[in-house]
């Protein structure tokens, strides 16, 4: 059908076949002693980024100003003077790696450290000075820098320098994670590869095996958790939707913040979780939406216990079922309409 200048394909879509395995779990003590968040006792500390922060080395890039001081010769170096810092009075890396110093000439610095232009600078020096006492250090850090983006107090770049640079320094150093980040889906990007990082382990256990050290490009967001949401249905006093706590929110605190089971209508022997876990595919290429249900029995002091234990994901759907005589209750209500106009109808007939 043509209206104006657009087409609009009246055609239904053509749905794919999906189905839905659903795994029935029982809520007892053995699920919750295996789902519950344990907390480490002893911190393990992470020996590879030991090793890398023991073995790091700053190496100068294009944009990095250098000073580079030789003792006893004063002539040889800039002074800074009364208005000018030591970036300004430095020597500017060119965008092909080199520099230039009086008596020694062009020099190729770009990829070394430091200590390895210090050399360099010596060896030229040696020629017209003897035993040249060379001192060279990095005045600005513009060539390699990380980014940090989200929910941090003060989003930034972050410059790379001698001093080895973590995760967790780079968030620490843009004033740390605002109330409202999600520290359990920090996203990484390094040469074009994202992966999901938890800072909990870090945190809140202190595990330091999730820790990088960055490296220049390095991108790092920390998404908010807006979108980490339980839902809490059915028969509770205060239906709704609340978000998961840093710390974790458990099935209790959920139907605390429900104002509870309402007593007069809810089975407390039908509280379920539903959780989405997966989307796979079938042999004949259709999708299958797997779920699982966890059932707890809340009649008991044991059952409330146990939701006390148990922990809730992002996006789960938490239903308390109605009891027996409040379904029977509501279909009356559905139907007494239908037994009044049928009444009144009798009446009319009848006179």
């Amino acid at each position: 059908m043509k209206r104006g200048l657009f087409m609009y394909d009246d055609t239904p879509p053509e749905y794919v076949e999906a189905s839905t395995e659903i795994d029935y779990i029982p809520i007892n003590s053995t699920v919750v002693s295996n789902l519950k968040i344990r907390v480490a006792e002893t911190p393990s500390p992470s020996r590879e980024l030991e090793d890398l922060i023991s073995s790091y080395n700053y190496t100068v890039a294009p944009g990095d100003v250098l000073t580079i001081t030789v003792w006893e010769h004063p002539e040889l170096t800039i002074p800074a003077g009364s208005f000018r810092g030591a970036e300004e009075s430095g020597t500017e890396v060119k965008s092909d790696g080199t520099i230039f110093y009086p008596y020694a000439g062009s020099l190729q610095v770009g990829g070394l450290t430091t200590s390895e232009i210090s050399a360099m600078v010596r060896d030229r020096l040696a020629a017209v000075i003897r035993n040249p006492q060379v001192d060279v250090r990095v005045a600005a850090f513009r060539s390699q820098k990380v980014f940090l983006s989200g929910a941090v107090a003060q989003p930034g770049t972050i410059p790379i320098s001698t001093i080895p640079l973590t995760l967790i320094d780079a968030i620490e150093q843009l004033g740390g994670l605002s109330d409202d980040a999600d520290w359990e889906r920090v996203v990484f990007a390094r040469d074009g590869v994202q992966q999901l990082i938890s800072l909990r382990d870090i945190y809140e256990k202190g595990e330091m095996g999730t820790n990088l050290l960055l490296r220049d490009q390095d991108v790092i967001h920390i998404p908010r958790y807006d979108a980490n949401k339980i839902f809490v249905l059915g028969e509770v006093n205060l239906p709704g939707s609340l978000f998961v706590s840093r710390n974790g929110t458990t099935l209790a605190e959920a139907l605390s913040e429900s104002r509870g089971i309402n007593e007069n209508r809810a089975d407390g022997r039908g509280v379920y979780v539903l959780r989405n876990t997966s989307i796979d595919k079938d042999d004949a290429g259709y999708p299958v939406y797997k779920a699982q249900v966890f059932h707890l029995n809340a009649a008991s002091a044991v059952g409330f216990m146990l939701a006390d234990q148990f922990p809730l994901k992002p996006r789960d759907v938490v239903y308390v079922s109605a009891a027996p005589i409040a379904r029977w209750n509501r279909f009356l209500s559905l139907l007494l309409p239908s037994l009044v106009a049928t009444n009144v109808a009798g009446n009319i007939e009848d006179n």
